[in-house]
């Protein structure tokens, strides 16, 4: 916006006025300096200076990560989208299945570039008992390129050759790893598990088990079609999996799930600490936390 010449010199003599007031006026009895003097001591002390920035995260190159996953399946491996056959690498299983890229996220420092990947695979022919072949892996950048620290096959999770989600989580201040959601239907009650899992001496291990949801809704809606259900017989429970990062000098952090809903006539909301064993390493889940009905 441009504005008038006038308006120029008339702000310039209002400003002229109002310095020729101020230096003309003596202070008032009681004024304090807007720049106080400070005592010797204080004005010698120098400011902290300011805390230096966290490294940033770092993965590894796309081009990297593919050329790994070929030597482990083939050359039909990739990083979007999935592809068919059987492992190339020994360690893997046999499974002829569709496999794709489920998780991978960067969690290494520019000094050491590091990423966890996950390959889900989905065997040919799954039916409902089937279980997912899930490969999990833990790559770093070394001076030969990247190599796996860490390598898992599994095979006990989810059905019809799925699980519901898998997905990277940071457990402590230098830990990472994966969550593996899955869940089972059967008699009209539905359970759903998050099994947590962390590397280990080379590989990776289940670390905790726990509830991520557990109703019977299908068993009461057909006790109400027959009118026999049973009082106060109904559940139906959200457990909610956060993650307590307050000690920056843990191991592994603890877990706060929050339970919710309601129990066999009872409204729950409830919280549940579940701490971390170094010994074990693997999370203390409580009983509540793995059953499969109201109590």
């Amino acid at each position: 916006m441009s504005w008038p010449r006038l308006s120029f010199a008339r702000l310039a003599c209002a400003a002229c006025l109002l310095v020729l007031a101020a230096c003309s006026e003596s202070p008032k009895p009681g004024a304090v300096s807007a720049t106080p003097t400070l005592p010797p001591d204080v004005a010698a002390t120098p400011s902290e200076p300011p805390q230096a920035a966290a490294a940033p995260v770092t993965g590894l190159d796309g081009g990297a990560v593919r050329a790994y996953l070929v030597s482990q399946y083939g050359e039909l491996a990739q990083l979007q989208g999935d592809w068919p056959g059987t492992p190339a690498a020994d360690g893997l299983g046999r499974d002829a299945a569709s496999r794709e890229v489920c998780a991978r996220e960067a969690i290494g420092t520019p000094e050491v570039p590091a990423e966890l990947v996950a390959v889900c695979g989905v065997p040919d022919g799954a039916g409902h008992a089937t279980t997912a072949r899930i490969d999990v892996f833990l790559l770093q950048l070394g001076t030969d390129g990247v190599t796996a620290t860490a390598r898992q096959h599994m095979d006990g999770f989810g059905d019809n050759g799925d699980v519901a989600e898998l997905a990277v989580r940071r457990f402590g201040p230098r830990l990472h790893g994966f969550v593996v959601d899955d869940g089972f239907t059967g008699q009209g009650i539905t359970i759903g598990t998050s099994h947590l899992v962390l590397p280990h001496a080379g590989g990776f291990a289940v670390a905790a088990t726990l509830r991520s949801s557990l109703d019977n809704l299908g068993a009461m809606a057909g006790c109400g079609e027959r009118d026999d259900c049973t009082p106060d017989a109904a559940f139906d429970l959200m457990f909610d999996l956060a993650i307590d990062d307050r000690d920056a000098t843990a191991v592994a952090w603890p877990l706060r799930v929050r339970e919710r809903g309601e129990a066999c006539g009872r409204r729950i909301d409830r919280t549940h600490l579940v701490p971390f064993d170094p010994t074990t390493g693997a999370w203390a889940v409580p009983a509540e936390l793995q059953r499969d009905g109201c109590d």
